[in-house]
């Protein structure tokens, strides 16, 4: 009998003892926990110290707010554009195309020195010649074929449309220099500029300008 008390006592002593040992064990687990967040909480605070320490000696770059443009290369005038082509062989592109040397005789009006388009006021091809409208782009055709020449006067229109010029000045030459002293571009020109819608209207201009061998043209807005 005493034996198995004796047993009985030495389980509960065993018993007593496993449980303190799990209590330390989850004790020392609940530890190690802490101690992990409290490094993990201050990794972050290292991390921005030793940050700091290592870019303390950089030197900042300095930055513009503006934006650097190089300013867009000229083109070549039509008339040079032209001769470059004639000098080395290379077709131009057809801005003319469609556009005739001739046709529009009837279209013209003061002995075919002057055309008005038909919605326009008509006092108006005699208020460029008066000088109503500054010229503010020039074209010299001297020097050019007939193909060259049509090429450069379309080309000229089209480029005075896209910078906004409104009249514009063709010199054509009065022939001094051709066979027969006959102006070759003379009645082209006038032919060519009639069948552009763009333009409004043009006339002869005055002898200070050119007279017979130049052409003010004013252009739609």
């Amino acid at each position: 009998m005493r034996g198995a008390k004796n047993g009985l006592a030495d389980l509960k002593d065993l018993h007593k003892q496993a449980q303190e040992a799990r209590k330390v064990a989850e004790r020392a687990e609940r530890m190690a926990a802490q101690d992990r967040i409290r490094l993990d909480r201050a990794a972050p605070e290292q991390d921005i110290d030793a940050f700091r320490k290592a870019v303390q000696s950089a030197t900042p770059i300095k930055t513009r707010n503006q934006i650097e443009r190089r300013p867009a290369a000229l083109p070549a005038s039509p008339a040079v554009e032209a001769r470059r082509m004639h000098a080395t062989g290379e077709k131009p592109d057809r801005a003319d195309a469609g556009i005739s040397d001739g046709g529009v005789a009837h279209l013209l009006s003061e002995n075919g020195t002057a055309y008005v388009r038909a919605d326009a006021a008509p006092d108006t091809a005699r208020k460029l010649k008066q000088g109503h409208w500054r010229a503010g782009a020039e074209l010299d055709l001297h020097g050019l074929r007939v193909e060259q020449a049509r090429h450069a006067v379309i080309s000229f229109l089209d480029e005075c449309l896209g910078q906004g010029v409104r009249c514009l000045r063709i010199v054509h030459g009065k022939g001094y220099g051709s066979e027969g002293m006959n102006p070759v571009l003379k009645d082209k020109v006038r032919a060519w500029l009639a069948q552009k819608p763009e333009v409004l209207a043009f006339s002869e201009a005055t002898p200070r300008e050119g007279g017979s061998g130049a052409l003010l043209v004013l252009m739609q807005g």
